[in-house]
């Protein structure tokens, strides 16, 4: 028995491509996707993991920003092994507000004898995003996800929660949030642009399209 090979034209595509080389697993671009396409997680909570949250939303600076304070030759290294990490405290210029406590996304901030503190450690990380593969909208019943101009658009009036997107997901960033699916990549860029080490890009990706 033979086995038949379909040749089709050459097939590409752009997507966010992630340098491990230079990434530090810091998490802040997890932070600033707005559609939670890039799934970051740890196997212990309650450890700073340096993505710089805590220092964009105090309203009186009492906590050092990282950004320019990574070293080039830093990049590549876990984000526990730069200076910048070491040197992340709460000053005691901090009003207490509590905002950087609320926001944390890995409760990493305490509170401590009155005061706040960061805890740090190695917290494990782990950091994949959406391939835009397009699996999600090619099995989507109600046509609510659709893959073009190469990103993926919701239409959350279609969407009646089936999870045939979660389900099918290669990466497994999607999942299913209030009213609509999230977890999908639309090439907005924020990413690329937060990242303190440059690891984020977008590249284009291409295959003979060979099937057999």
């Amino acid at each position: 028995m033979s086995v038949q090979v379909l040749k089709s034209a050459q097939v590409s595509k752009r997507k966010i491509f992630r340098d491990m080389s230079k990434c530090i697993l810091c998490g802040r671009c997890r932070n600033i996707c707005p559609t939670d396409a890039i799934k970051f997680t740890v196997e212990e909570r309650g450890l700073c993991t340096h993505c710089n949250l805590c220092a964009e939303v105090c309203p009186v600076k009492a906590i050092d920003s990282y950004e320019g304070k990574i070293k080039p030759e830093e990049a590549g290294k876990l984000y526990l092994n730069t200076q910048s990490y070491a040197e992340r405290n709460i000053k005691i210029t901090c009003v207490m507000c509590m905002e950087c406590y609320e926001k944390c996304p890995v409760g990493a901030i305490q509170l401590y004898e009155g005061k706040l503190r960061i805890r740090k450690g190695d917290a494990r990380p782990e950091i994949i995003n959406c391939s835009l593969c397009s699996l999600c909208a090619r099995v989507c019943p109600n046509g609510a996800l659709k893959f073009e101009m190469n990103r993926i658009k919701l239409n959350p009036e279609l969407c009646t929660l089936c999870g045939e997107c979660v389900r099918v997901c290669p990466p497994q960033t999607m999942y299913l949030k209030d009213r609509y699916p999230a977890g999908y990549c639309v090439m907005c860029g924020r990413c690329i642009k937060s990242c303190p080490v440059g690891a984020l890009s977008i590249k284009t990706v291409s295959w003979g399209g060979n099937i057999l």
